[in-house]
């Protein structure tokens, strides 16, 4: 399997509580994506979320949360773990996690093929699923 880079870059949730007037600069989208998410977006999203993050895949980015212990549960009550089932379970998580796109599912069939898993992946990563750190023998 070919891993492609991806580039995540963490927005934490303090810089998103700070309060200022934003220039019509400002407004602008500070990820440089024409209509893309302006900077209040974000800050509603850090706010309502948490850490915010941004993935990127050639010319397309996008933003994402992790995932909570109660949406994951439910949404792992839904099946079990065939591979058809896996794949709805992802665009489950997709769904719900990505913020900027909107995902729906008419937009599902024109991504890349793996752009999804792959944005689960990260999502989990961002929820403390994985190893991030080797363990510390006492």
């Amino acid at each position: 399997m070919i891993l492609w880079p991806v580039i995540q870059i963490r927005i934490s949730a303090q810089q998103g509580k700070e309060e200022r007037k934003m220039s019509e600069q400002e407004k602008k989208s500070p990820l440089g994506i024409s209509g893309g998410p302006t900077q209040q977006e974000i800050d509603e999203w850090k706010t309502k979320f948490g850490d915010i993050f941004v993935a990127t895949f050639g010319e397309e980015k996008f933003v994402y949360r992790s995932i909570r212990r109660f949406e994951y549960k439910n949404i792992m009550q839904l099946g079990t773990q065939d591979v058809d089932n896996r794949t709805f379970l992802e665009e489950k998580v997709a769904k719900m996690c990505i913020v900027w796109p909107e995902i729906d599912a008419s937009k599902l069939p024109t991504l890349k093929a793996g752009t999804i898993s792959t944005l689960v992946d990260l999502i989990m990563t961002a929820s403390n699923f994985g190893i991030t750190e080797e363990p510390v023998k006492l």
